[in-house]
């Protein structure tokens, strides 16, 4: 009996120990593959590539770094649609942080050459199967950027709103600047005032130079003339390195002169000539000439800086066309 015991015991200690071979010969042999993978991407053989990846996917354990190498190989393919299907599958098997999101923006770069249905089913698929906060926001991301590129701006808007109730508050201010955009794309102006009036308030300076500018859009587009001078002087004066400095002059020349301010116009117009390309100046020039007969025929002269004291500076006499003296 106890020799039966005995024997017993040494079988299932070789068991073990064969099973415990088995396991690290199959470690070694990934981790070989691994190596050859690497090899043959290196040397762009990327049918050997895969077929190294496909036979190491058997036997892996981790799968991500697998997915990736498919991901790349068919993004320098430019398959793009297997590319986002492995970008995909590497994002959501990765437990790394710095991984997740640097395939999310490989994956992002493959989808949008993706055509719409298909991205829109691969990202919609990818985001139901996401385990945790930063895969399930990053996927919704590229789900309303998606939208957007597609005008689809109303769609967008549902994906933020989603987003909005899974990001922290410091993040808030921007969805809603998106959401406020996208409103403007759908001409819903009076919606995307009632998002951007209470983010002015808070004067936020981080963002503050954005909101007077769509806050701007939204007011003319409505013909709110009042409204959107008020944005564009503090835009004018706060921000003189805006990105949209010349469409804010032209505001404010429009503006002017649609309330009859013609030489306000005028300065602006100046302005504006100083900042633009040859073509630009031609158009300019002639406008000016139109304002310089408006203030000709003006009877309101003593009346013209009424709402608008603009610091004057000396400026070149040739920056400046027909210069007021």
């Amino acid at each position: 009996m106890k020799v039966m015991v005995l024997v017993l015991i040494i079988m299932i200690f070789c068991i073990n120990l064969y099973a415990q071979n088995e396991s690290i010969s199959d470690i070694n042999d990934v981790q070989y593959n691994i190596k050859l993978i690497k090899f043959y991407i290196d040397k762009n053989e990327y049918d050997n590539a895969l077929e190294y990846i496909d036979k190491t996917l058997k036997d892996a354990i981790e799968k991500d770094s697998l997915f990736y190498f498919k991901a790349f190989i068919y993004k320098e393919r430019e398959d793009w649609l297997q590319a986002s299907e492995f970008f995909a599958k590497t994002i959501l098997s990765s437990s790394e942080e710095q991984i997740i999101n640097e395939c999310l923006v490989d994956f992002e770069i493959a989808i949008i050459h993706v055509s719409p249905l298909s991205a829109f089913d691969i990202v919609s698929a990818a985001i139901s199967k996401a385990q945790n906060a930063q895969k399930h926001v990053g996927f919704l991301y590229i789900l309303a950027r998606l939208y957007e590129s597609n005008q689809l701006y109303g769609e967008a808007n549902d994906v933020y709103r989603t987003i909005l109730l899974e990001t922290e508050e410091s993040e808030s201010n921007n969805l809603l600047i998106k959401i406020a955009t996208n409103d403007i794309f759908k001409k819903d102006y009076e919606e995307a005032l009632n998002i951007l009036e209470p983010l002015i308030i808070l004067d936020d300076s981080l963002y503050i130079g954005k909101l007077l500018f769509l806050d701007y859009i939204a007011n003319i587009s409505l013909e709110y003339y009042e409204n959107a001078k008020r944005s564009l002087i503090r835009l004018y004066l706060d921000f003189p390195e805006h990105t949209n400095r010349d469409e804010i002059l032209a505001g404010l020349a429009d503006i002017f002169k649609h309330q009859e301010q013609y030489l306000m116009s005028w300065y602006m117009l100046s302005e504006l000539f100083i900042i633009s390309d040859e073509a630009q100046k031609f158009k300019l020039q002639e406008e000016i000439k139109r304002i310089k007969q408006k203030i000709c025929e003006s009877t309101t002269i003593e009346n013209q800086f009424r709402y608008f004291k603009p610091i004057f500076e000396l400026k070149e006499q040739s920056e400046i066309p027909d210069k007021i003296e």
